[in-house]
């Protein structure tokens, strides 16, 4: 063997070798954005599981603050209506 068809054969195992490594370089990098595709949806679910919690937290505080309005109009009316008559006796001298 000369010379010659020694360097055509390392050639030829260097290229295999070459596009080998390379095919393996590029199969690790979509594996790898592949996960990182995954923790992205991940986050994102986590996200808006997080929203949601959010939005029923503020249903309820708006449903609290509803009850607390109705129960501060009737209290204004009650109060309103006992002055209303106090002040009545106290016209009329009449006292509580």
């Amino acid at each position: 063997m000369d010379i010659g068809t020694i360097v055509t054969i390392l050639g030829g195992v260097g290229s295999l070798c070459a596009v080998l490594f390379g095919w393996t370089s590029w199969h690790r990098a979509e594996k790898q954005e592949s996960r990182a595709a995954g923790q992205m949806i991940s986050d994102i679910g986590y996200i808006k599981s997080g929203i949601d919690d959010l939005k029923r937290r503020m249903q309820r505080q708006e449903e609290e603050s509803s009850g607390m309005a109705e129960r501060m109009t009737l209290l204004e009316a009650v109060v309103r209506e006992q002055t209303a008559q106090k002040r009545g006796c106290e016209k009329t001298h009449i006292a509580f």
